[in-house]
């Protein structure tokens, strides 16, 4: 409503503002750009343009009628014009940069806040599943197998089980990363960790399929945990593909960029979820920690690349991961 009735109030002093009253006219021109910084800075380059394109078709019918067949004074009006759009653009531009600093910092500092209070929550976990663990191995062993509480305590040392996988998970999300970066390639890594997500892949029907491009160049990385990244991404593949579809890993040069992708045939991620794909603690599967795609983010941006998704033409999502040479 400001920014509306500042443009309409200072188009209605052009309007019935006498044409020989040159200065005037000039001042008011120079007020058009209140509305452009307002809407920049409230509305970033949505606003920006929006002010830019109402400015401009309200004012027009006004400059039309003083043109005076491109004269010096028409000249100067046209320059003003160019000038007027190209600070619209600029100051929106900068806007949204400033939003989305701001947007990646609160995201940062969100995220090591999490992440510390997920590191002390499973520090302080690790020591009672251990314990759990160990008497209720020792108790199983003392137990004969026709015994009624095996099968009970069998279900206790899975979920253990399971609850220190998802400790591990918690204290590799929280702790800072210490890289040990080796010239390696990544067709190697990819190849040898497919050898690893083979089987599960087969218990599930999935086929694993690759595509490397053999003229890669080497790149700095850290072998292991690109290798957790690696088998995080084709896992996750695997689980959402359903029996008898296949995952297609993907290596290739685009850009000045050397692209890892893992594409799937599942279900997909709705349109509500895509936001939040990257989150701590998000997951659409059942017994999930929702880590596994933050820690990916997190050893790929440590490396100096970014992990983004997109859907696939038919069915499915496929992650890829950027690395610049």
């Amino acid at each position: 409503m400001v920014i509306a009735l500042m443009i309409g109030g200072i188009v209605c002093l052009h309007y019935f503002t006498l044409p020989y009253m040159g200065y005037r006219h000039a001042f008011y021109r120079m007020l058009f750009y209140l509305p452009l910084v307002l809407g920049s800075f409230w509305f970033g380059m949505k606003g920006a343009m929006y002010v830019c394109a109402s400015v401009s078709l309200l004012y027009l019918p006004y400059a039309m009628t003083q043109w005076h067949g491109f004269s010096l004074e028409d000249f100067h009006e046209l320059l003003e014009g160019i000038l007027y759009i190209i600070v619209a653009f600029i100051t929106g531009s900068l806007v949204e940069k400033e939003r989305r600093e701001h947007s990646a910092l609160v995201q940062a500092e969100r995220l090591a806040a999490i992440g510390k209070a997920v590191a002390e929550v499973a520090h302080d976990m690790k020591t009672p599943l251990m314990v759990i663990g160990g008497f209720t191995a020792v108790v199983s062993r003392k137990l004969g197998s026709e015994d009624p509480n095996q099968k009970r305590l069998e279900i206790v040392i899975q979920e253990t089980d399971r609850l220190d996988s998802m400790v591990k998970k918690m204290l590799d999300f929280g702790r800072p990363l210490e890289l040990q970066l080796t010239k390696i390639g990544l067709n190697e890594l990819v190849t040898d960790t497919v050898q690893v997500a083979e089987p599960v892949a087969r218990n599930t029907e999935v086929d694993l399929k690759i595509d490397l491009e053999p003229s890669l160049p080497p790149l700095r990385l850290d072998g292991p945990r690109m290798k957790q990244v690696l088998l995080n991404l084709m896992t996750n593949a695997v689980q959402a593909s359903p029996a008898g579809e296949r995952v297609l890993i993907r290596t290739g040069l685009e850009c000045h960029a050397v692209v890892l992708e893992v594409g799937d045939h599942g279900m997909g991620i709705t349109e509500e979820d895509r936001g939040r794909v990257f989150h701590p603690f998000f997951s659409t599967k059942k017994g999930g920690t929702g880590l596994g795609l933050g820690i990916v983010k997190k050893i790929v941006e440590a490396h100096g690349g970014n992990v983004s998704f997109q859907p696939n033409r038919e069915k499915g999502v496929t992650f890829s991961v950027r690395f610049p040479v």
